[in-house]
């Protein structure tokens, strides 16, 4: 009785905070109309131009509602901070922390390293009292968000930034009014749109006076990005200023800039032939070039120097310089030295050729990209003649020695329970002075994991990992033939041998890796990737008797799980590639992801029939041997809406073909369905195949569902929903999709038939929550079953509330957690 009575106080006290706090949100400052809230935007009358273009232009945001309800707690949590906040007392606390920096700094203003102590003390102190007098106490600044009210003249100077979009966008007789329309203590802004006629740019007219200048620019007229039959549009004008720039600057001409190029717009054309609702205009473009008489100096590359600079804080004096040539290029190098010949190929500046601002870019791009420099810095000094360049690359490298830790727990997703993990990653630069890396990773980690008989019991899992690879900045090819033709698209070839041991209640299992891959990207958009050789020798040992009769039942019913625990040898040749339009940094836009991969199994064994017996006279006559073709490909689409929500849909698919002697691929190659990167309301891997009903042990545990065709959809919508140390983001989905069988032993619902397919697509929903601390994003994904292909009917109305999470029911809440987006 006694703990009820606490929580029912506990409760009373939360109702009466709540409500406090929500008629603090209600209650405006006064009755004037200046201090009303400034409630949510509308834009209406527009036709063309999108919504969210023109709400970007609306710097004020009203307050955020809860669940779309007239109720502000945000407000409300902030009000209430004000109550214990004096803000003349934390503006006297950053003028007391202030002098008493000031008085300690003339303390040890002669001691360098105390006073250094000093400024790092009070600067984290100066930073916290500035914080706490401007953003508020902690209910105000984390909990609370300060009242947006409704200010005139920043609704007016809203509507004159839209009329001037619309100007520069093609509208040049459009306008914009506004109307507030005033809704309890709350002032809505009606913004009204009139467009009028848009402009249609008719032609473009180029004018250089430079015969060779006007030459460059017209063999290069299908680039341009000002072109005639398409809407005025102001951007275009300044990226075409850029593009011709750019395009002036690759061909010598060192002086010319953007202020050259200007533009005459003859609006007085109307186009009544086609369509009256449009007028036309054309276009002159206007290029000056500077130097007497529009004759600019073309420049060209009189010398080019590579010099490598001592470490930080080191003096030049106390190292010996060691100074050489190669194909025209002088090289000084100061403590560390490097392969000229690599480098040849990574200096795209070559002496006598023009001036290039993408060669000069380009170039410090790929010094970048070696891992060798910390710092790559150009510059140049023209000669006696003023139109010669002397070219300088200076760097400083990087340690030699690179020694990094890393320290985390396993997270399980269906059963079981994190487990420590931890990794030793060693770094070698620049192994045999040819810009090389040399890196090994050692990792080793404990799980705690249900037993795969579903015994109910918890089993300590254990892995230990140790990979190494060699990584040289170009193409490894006989005669090196490739190296100076790909050398501006950081190529790189990667030589790995790595061992992995795994340690179950069930089996002890080893995998030996042997690799080596060419990787190359033509544009920032475009990887490729290439492997001639991938090698594994698996190899199983210590199987339990009752985990051997698991496999032998399966096998029985048509599962080649049986397979994966074989001795086998796996070769394979395969190719990837990316197109990714995805802005690495700055606001998301509309963007791609495509990426098809190619892989050829056991393809070495037709090309050489006697390798089958060398390799067995090596490992042994007991190792299995695959033959296969694989492929997949997974497409992604972002639509960006507003500054933070987005809408995303994938396609995934592929398919594996076997015609070795076992007619099986090696089971690691197998499709999959369900989990947190595919049908979120199904356990990992266990979705399908077709409308089989899934496999299960003798005590209710769900075996993986292998597939030889995927075909998978996912729709996403990601929004925001608050700011606690990093944003708090939701998601909504719809997956839909399956795995099915293609070959002859498969039974009749698990192999792949058209006239029975739309009834063996499985569909899901569900929501998510992301946590985004910028340095990674923690997830977690809620999904149920919608439509269950394993009976062909609807489940939704399967699930129950009181038994959410029970695992046992034909339809439960399914928790993903991981790390990053799933797509």
């Amino acid at each position: 009785m006694k703990a009820l009575n606490i929580n029912c106080r506990v409760t009373y006290s939360l109702l009466i905070f709540l409500l406090f706090t929500g008629v603090l949100s209600c209650t405006p400052k006064s009755s004037t109309t200046k201090n009303f809230y400034l409630g949510n935007s509308s834009i209406k009358g527009n036709r063309i131009i999108n919504d969210s273009e023109l709400d970007a232009l609306i710097p004020q945001k009203p307050n955020r509602r809860l669940l779309g309800l007239p109720f502000f707690p945000y407000v409300g949590l902030y009000r209430f901070g004000e109550i214990f906040y004096n803000r003349e007392e934390r503006q006297r606390k950053v003028i007391e922390v202030t002098q008493n920096y000031q008085k300690e700094s003339r303390i040890h203003e002669n001691d360098p390293k105390k006073l250094a102590k000093v400024q790092r003390r009070y600067a984290k102190k100066l930073e916290k009292a500035q914080v706490r007098a401007t953003q508020g106490n902690f209910w105000m600044r984390v909990l609370g968000e300060a009242p947006v009210y409704f200010n005139l003249s920043e609704v007016a100077q809203n509507a004159e930034k839209m009329q001037r979009y619309l100007y520069n966008n093609g509208f040049f007789d459009a306008k914009v009014d506004f109307k507030p329309d005033t809704t309890f203590n709350r002032i809505r802004v009606n913004y009204l749109v009139t467009e009028n006629r848009p402009t249609i740019i008719r032609d473009v007219y180029y004018q250089v006076k430079n015969y060779f200048a006007d030459s460059i620019i017209s063999a290069n007229a299908k680039n341009a990005v000002l072109s005639g039959k398409k809407r005025y549009d102001g951007d275009t004008f300044e990226e075409e200023r850029v593009r011709i720039e750019t395009l002036l600057r690759n061909q010598g001409y060192l002086g010319f800039s953007r202020q050259n190029v200007s533009y005459l717009v003859n609006d007085t054309i109307t186009n009544a032939q086609t369509d009256s609702n449009f007028k036309s205009v054309d276009v002159n473009v206007r290029v000056d070039m500077p130097g007497k008489d529009n004759n600019p100096v073309r420049y060209k590359i009189n010398s080019v120097h590579f010099e490598v600079l001592p470490p930080v804080g080191m003096p030049d004096s106390l190292f010996v310089k060691d100074s050489s040539s190669l194909n025209g290029i002088h090289y000084t190098f100061t403590d560390k030295k490097f392969s000229k010949r690599i480098l040849d190929s990574k200096i795209q500046v070559r002496p006598g050729d023009f001036y290039s601002q993408d060669k000069e870019r380009n170039t410090q791009q790929q010094l970048s990209l070696t891992d060798q420099f910390d710092f790559v810095n150009y510059s140049y000094t023209l000669d006696s003649s003023g139109a010669g360049i002397n070219s300088y690359f200076k760097v400083i490298p990087l340690e030699k020695y690179q020694i990094s830790t890393d320290v985390g727990l396993n997270v399980i997703q269906l059963q079981g329970a994190p487990g420590p993990f931890a990794s030793l990653s060693y770094k070698i630069r620049n192994v045999f002075n040819g810009l090389e890396n040399f890196e090994a990773n050692l990792r080793g980690g404990i799980e705690l994991v249900p037993g795969f008989l579903g015994d109910q019991q918890i089993y300590r899992s254990e892995e230990i990992g140790l990979n190494t690879s060699l990584i040289f900045p170009r193409l490894l090819t006989p005669g090196n033939f490739l190296q100076h033709r790909t050398a501006k698209y950081n190529p790189r070839t990667q030589v790995g041998l790595g061992y992995n041991y795994v340690n179950r209640p069930e089996y002890t299992r080893t995998n030996v890796k042997v690799a080596m891959t060419y990787s190359w990207q033509p544009t920032s958009k475009t990887l490729f990737n290439v492997s001639l050789v991938d090698l594994n020798i698996l190899n199983t040992q210590n199987i339990r008797p009752d985990f051997q009769n698991l496999l032998d039942t399966l096998e029985k019913q048509g599962n080649n799980l049986f397979t994966s625990f074989q001795r086998s040898f796996v070769s394979d040749i395969n190719v990837n590639f990316v197109y990714n339009t995805n802005a690495l940094i700055g606001r998301q836009k509309r963007a791609s992801y495509f990426r098809v991969a190619l892989e050829s199994g056991g393809t070495s064994l037709n090309i050489l029939p006697r390798q089958r017996e060398m390799i067995k006279n090596v490992f042994g006559n007991d190792l299995q041997f695959y033959k296969y073709v694989r492929w997949n490909a997974d497409y992604r689409r972002y639509w960006p809406v507003g500054k933070k929500s987005a809408f995303v849909a994938r396609v995934n698919s592929g398919a594996i073909y076997s015609y070795g002697d076992s007619k099986v691929p090696p089971y690691e190659k197998y499709f999959f369905a369900g989990g947190s990167n595919s049908l979120r309301a199904w356990l990992p891997r266990r979705l399908g195949p077709g409308s089989a009903p899934p496999r299960k042990t003798l005590n209710n545990l769900t075996i993986e569902s292998p597939g030889e065709f995927l075909l998978e959809g996912n729709l996403e919508w990601r929004g925001y929903l608050a700011n606690f140390f990093g944003d708090i983001n939701y998601a909504l989905f719809i997956d839909a999709g399956n795995v099915w069988n293609l070959n002859s032993t498969a039974t009749s619902q698990q192999k792949f038939d058209g006239r029975s397919f739309g009834r063996e697509i499985a569909v899901g929903t569900g929501f998510g929550i992301r946590y985004d601390l910028s340095f990674f994003i923690l997830r977690f994904d809620f999904g149920i079953k919608v439509y269950d292909p394993a009976v062909e009917k609807f489940v939704l109305d399967e699930l129950q509330f009181n038994k959410l999470f029970n695992r046992t029911q034909s339809n439960f809440l399914n928790i993903n957690l991981g790390v990053g987006y799933p797509f």
